[in-house]
């Protein structure tokens, strides 16, 4: 059985005191979260002095009490959570009762998957736990068993527990523009505050800086060391203590792999303390682009009056998307449907705020004709989106104000089955766009903002760097 102890250590001893809490020995990792809020089913055992074992509902996670861990029978219980630690892996899990403290550490096994570690090695995988302010710390001493794949700890007290990496691997954007560059920062994060004990060694650290910096070892674009001419190539920056920064340079043109796998990856890393040898990497994604376009859309229905039950309203609308011409298709992402937003002079009360789309929503594209360049009469590709058909359904109000003196309605409020602006009808917009694949903002539809009745605009941008 393939065993690694896990290690990361940082040599900030600023950053290594940098803790709020000097009661516990899980130093401080990152600033801090949103708390996690339940995401699954709960999972209850009792257990006592003599100890015993629970996983959670959906087997990705176990605590095992040694006898003598617990003084009485208490229920114990396993609450999945969202993670929000900054590059967690997977769910969190809140253990409770919350607070609990051990007279003997309990076990907390975390069981991982190929896909938890498609993005990096597990070797780079840590645990950590957020206190009540949402402040995260690390678990200092942990086991890797590559063969089971789970990732171990003893931990002494109940609280929200999750899987993260311990080596931040970000790009600035993961978008970049054909010939045009981005910064990518790899940094360890600094985890633990045994700064003094040398026989520890960071796997990450001593993999780019430190010992074993002579081992093969670089930056790949789709697999390609270095990179090329059709993939991108890079240029190292500096070396600042504990980040390392490359420049990541996109081809002439759009790859035939796109998003580029941009990855690190370090051969023959030792684990610390001797024995086998392995290669350790982390990877991100950038997405090269040349031809997209940004659609804007934004209506504005004006309706009522003063003098009418229900007063003048306003509903706004608007959303977005892309054309992508990169690609051997066409295509349109980056879809952003708005739900419609209603202002007017009485309370009403809005009764579907969770449907009323609007007039404008997009469900996708049935057609998308590219008509190529024909100079000097046609000097621009003429791009043509046929839509998917969509329902359109405005805001549906209930009236909750008087009716104006003189109406003939004698309530105070009436129900929307007998009188509700409910209206839902037609199919939304747009049904169609056509426009120039060149640069600059083209306005596809504009109708007059000085209207009683309200506008519409539908305008497209050629999207730059």
């Amino acid at each position: 059985m393939k065993i690694i102890p896990v290690f990361f250590f940082s040599l900030l001893t600023i950053l290594a005191h940098a803790q709020d809490d000097r009661n516990s020995k899980d130093s401080f990792l990152f600033e801090p979260t949103a708390i996690g809020q339940p995401d699954g089913e709960k999972n209850n055992a009792t257990i006592g002095k003599e100890g015993g074992k629970i996983v959670s509902a959906d087997k990705k996670m176990e605590l095992v009490f040694p006898e003598g861990a617990l003084a009485t029978h208490t229920t114990i219980s396993i609450q999945p959570i969202t993670n929000t630690s900054l590059d967690g892996i997977g769910k969190g899990y809140e253990l409770e009762p919350s607070g609990t403290q051990f007279q003997i550490p309990v076990q907390l096994i975390f069981h991982y998957t190929d896909k938890d570690m498609e993005d990096g090695s597990p070797q780079l995988m840590g645990i950590v736990t957020q206190n009540e302010k949402g402040v995260w710390y690390g678990l200092k001493d942990i086991k890797l068993d590559t063969i089971s794949k789970t990732i171990t700890g003893n931990i002494k007290h109940f609280s929200a527990w999750a899987m993260g990496w311990t080596f931040s691997f970000k790009p600035e954007k993961t978008r970049v523009k054909v010939s045009k560059t981005v910064d990518i920062l790899a940094i360890p994060k600094p985890l633990y505050d045994d700064y003094n004990n040398h026989e520890i060694r960071m796997e990450v650290y001593n993999g780019i800086f430190g010992v074993n910096q002579e081992n093969p070892r670089g930056w790949y674009a789709n697999l390609i060391l270095n990179g090329d001419a059709d993939n991108g190539t890079f240029q190292t920056g500096s070396y600042p203590l504990l980040t390392w920064k490359v420049t990541y340079k996109a081809p002439a043109k759009v790859p035939s792999k796109n998003p580029v796998e941009i990855m690190l990856a370090i051969v023959g890393v030792e684990n610390g303390l001797g024995g086998e040898k392995f290669t350790l990497f982390k990877r991100c994604y950038i997405e090269v682009y040349d031809s997209r376009y940004e659609i804007k859309m934004k209506s504005v229905i004006k309706s009522g009056d003063k003098r009418a039950w229900g007063g003048i309203r306003t509903t706004t609308d608007e959303g977005s998307f892309i054309v992508s011409l990169d690609g051997k298709e066409p295509k349109i992402t980056d879809i952003k449907n708005n739900l419609e937003i209603m202002k007017e002079d009485c309370k009403n009360i809005l009764l579907n705020p969770t449907t009323c789309t609007g007039l404008l929503h997009v469900a996708g594209a049935k057609e998308i004709k590219i008509t190529p360049a024909n100079p000097p009469g046609q000097p621009y590709s003429i791009v043509q989106i046929w839509f998917i058909p969509f329902p359109i359904e405005f805001s549906t109000v209930k009236f909750d104000c008087p009716p104006p003196p003189g109406s003939g309605h004698p309530g105070h409020s009436i129900g929307n089955d007998q009188q509700g602006m409910r209206m839902n009808f037609g199919k939304a917009l747009p049904w169609d766009i056509k426009f120039l694949a060149k640069e600059g903002e083209q306005i596809i539809i504009e109708s007059p903002k000085d209207s009683e009745d309200g506008y519409l605009r539908v305008s497209v941008r050629k999207i730059e760097d």
